[in-house]
């Protein structure tokens, strides 16, 4: 537990758009601190500490929240828009970052940071740092801003500028981070140094360059109006297609789908270089796929070889880049089609080590049909035989004692999965946790069927669109990503532990309870049994409403041993599921929340209720 430090003598309002990183720097220049003195006080690190992860970029919780509203005075909201947490349904790798997979609810930062995210630099706008002019502005600077950070931004849409990359001075990335470890500030020992001036040092044992990055020029090249619309729908989520949608999915694949054509485009360079907004942004992105090393997202890495799946160097390359890939994706279904083949008749192998995470990131998280169309073309350029059977993973096939396919929920206990998670490295609520789990209820309907992996997850009745597009679970071998591990032996465990359990018919519950829900009436009673005297919410109003379902969703995922998430309450996936019910109900009801009495008495009511409607039909534990 972090020590509650005393509030600061003075402190400053979060600027629209600021990062944590750009906030630290403003307020410790206004108290005359060394911005790591400012993280020491505001409890972001320990006292003994030299510097802050980066992972505070991604959202800041627990402890760290509570000491750093509390001794700057700011509300948790204004502290969440410093990081990047409000973007994580907008921005891909900021998703990836935060959920591992898609999900409704945000966990604690995994400090994974995927491709396309800047956390070991950033670009910036010289006008926007410059401040508007008001007496604060002028005495600690503008904001250095979070979307900045996001790779696919290249202009500044408020001063209609290209964003910069590099301090004019040293010629080095912005507020570059050295060494090893990526950490939230730049040299953040050094004080004396404006907000806005480059925090760079050159070599160990030197002064920061100290350069000013916000004195405003003149530069003949600015982004033209089609390039600032295309930033404005990148920053919306919306890169090509209808500018609105009513699923809420629709702007985290589509911005997928840009990426991965990014991807493409980058492997069969420069064939597509004619497509490029100018013949000067087309130079630029050609300069930038010449450059040594690693991506700026992936500055800190110990891998030299190219990466396809990777950001451009400056934000012209990054312009010419996802305009092309935006114009290509804008085209009628007929001319997508003949690029796309255009594109795929030039792909280099598919197993080439420098197309990254392309597959896993298209199958995992673009539109369906992108997804079809790119998988349908690259087909028609590697054909292969596939075989009538597929074999299944090795470490399915021996097994001592049997149980039934029946008895196997689709969503596995805890005290079940342990067994194989733990010595995996995986626990609690982490996404890798989390993915496991729901790849191994397939397994174990695969080794007790064997049926494909397609074929054990629609009789557990996870959705197509799970599998497909979302990828909330894939074979327990390619979650693993080459980690070495005795899969055979800890199946072996899993499974004997599997056939000593209670026999339960969860597929004849799944069925029975395919179309329960909680009605309206039987909520109004369980709401008038609370024995807290004051009213807790209005019947009838929004709040009761998420209430009810959320309430019912953990019911109903009891009843089936389903995922909650697919309780007929939310149903269909995805475009109403989000809406109708928050992660933070979800959350308070399942007794995360120990201060909320209100959501602690419908936690302590669900096994009760529960076991009252099954000793109506049924009698199993």
């Amino acid at each position: 537990m972090r020590r509650q430090s005393d509030p600061l003598p003075r402190s400053l309002a979060p600027l629209p758009g600021e990062d944590l990183p750009g906030f630290i720097l403003r307020l410790a220049h206004r108290l005359d601190l060394t911005p790591v003195e400012l993280l020491r006080q505001t409890g972001l690190i320990l006292p003994h500490r030299h510097a802050a992860p980066a992972g505070l970029m991604l959202m800041l919780d627990g402890d760290e929240l509570t000491s750093f509203c509390s001794t700057t005075g700011m509300p948790p909201q204004d502290a969440h828009s410093l990081t990047f947490r409000p973007y994580v349904n907008r921005y891909p790798p900021i998703a990836e970052a935060l959920l591992g997979v898609r999900g409704l609810s945000s966990v604690r930062a995994r400090g994974v940071f995927p491709a396309w995210l800047l956390t070991t630099s950033t670009r910036y706008c010289r006008a926007c740092l410059a401040g508007d002019g008001s007496p604060i502005q002028q005495r600690h600077g503008g904001p250095w801003k979070a979307q900045w950070r996001m790779a696919t931004t290249f202009a500044c849409t408020e001063h209609r500028l290209f964003l910069r990359t590099t301090c004019p001075t040293c010629g080095l990335p912005a507020q570059m981070i050295r060494g090893k470890v990526r950490r939230l500030i730049a040299e953040p020992h050094v004080g004396g140094l404006h907000p806005a001036q480059c925090r760079n040092v050159l070599d160990s044992g030197r002064e920061p360059c100290g350069a000013r990055l916000d004195f405003t020029d003149h530069d003949s090249s600015r982004p033209s109006a089609d390039l600032l619309d295309l930033q404005t729908r990148l920053l919306q989520a919306t890169p090509y297609g209808a500018s609105r949608s009513l699923d809420p999915m629709a702007g985290h694949n589509r911005m997928t789908d840009l990426l991965v054509m990014a991807s493409l485009i980058r492997a069969t360079w420069p064939l597509m270089a004619n497509r490029a907004p100018s013949d000067s942004l087309a130079r630029a992105l050609d300069r930038d796929l010449k450059r040594p090393g690693p991506a700026p997202s992936l500055r800190i890495s110990t891998i030299a070889q190219p990466r396809w799946d990777t950001d451009p160097f400056s934000a012209r390359g990054t312009a010419a880049l996802l305009a092309i890939a935006a114009r290509t994706l804008s085209q009628p279904m007929p001319e997508f089609r003949r690029e796309l083949g255009h594109l795929t008749t030039q792909m280099p192998p598919l197993n080439e080590p420098a197309w990254g995470h392309t597959w896993l990131t298209l199958k995992r998280d673009s539109s369906p049909l992108f997804q079809h169309e790119v998988l349908h073309a690259i087909e028609q350029r590697f054909p292969r035989p596939l075989p009538a059977d597929v074999p299944l993973p090795g470490f399915l096939q021996a097994r001592r004692r049997s149980y039934s396919p029946e008895a196997i929920p689709q969503r596995l206990p805890e005290e079940w999965t342990k067994i194989v998670t733990v010595p995996l490295g995986h626990s609690g609520r982490s996404p890798g946790n989390v993915a496991l789990r729901r790849g191994l209820a397939a397994h174990l309907v695969q080794a007790a069927t064997g049926m494909s992996l397609t074929e054990a997850g629609a009789y557990l009745g996870i959705p197509p669109a799970w599998m497909n597009s979302w990828g909330r679970f894939r074979p327990l071998e390619e979650r693993l990503h080459g980690r070495r591990a005795d899969l055979p032996t800890l199946f072996q465990r899993f499974t004997d532990h599997v056939a000593d359990q209670p026999p339960v018919d969860y597929h004849a519950r799944r069925k029975r309870f395919a179309n329960w829900t909680l009605p309206t009436s039987e909520m109004k009673k369980i709401v008038e049994n609370y024995p807290g005297r004051r009213r807790i919410i209005a019947a009838g109003s929004e709040k009761a409403s998420r209430i009810r379902t959320g309430f019912a969703a953990l019911i109903w995922s009891r009843l089936t041993g389903s995922e909650w998430r697919l309780a007929p309450d939310l149903q269909p996936l995805p475009a109403e599921g989000v809406a109708v019910v928050d992660a933070a109900v979800i959350c308070s009801l399942q007794g995360q929340y120990a201060d909320h009495p209100f959501y602690t008495y419908l936690h302590n009511l669900l096994p009760d209720y529960v076991s009252t409607i099954l000793g109506e039909t049924d009698h199993s534990p």
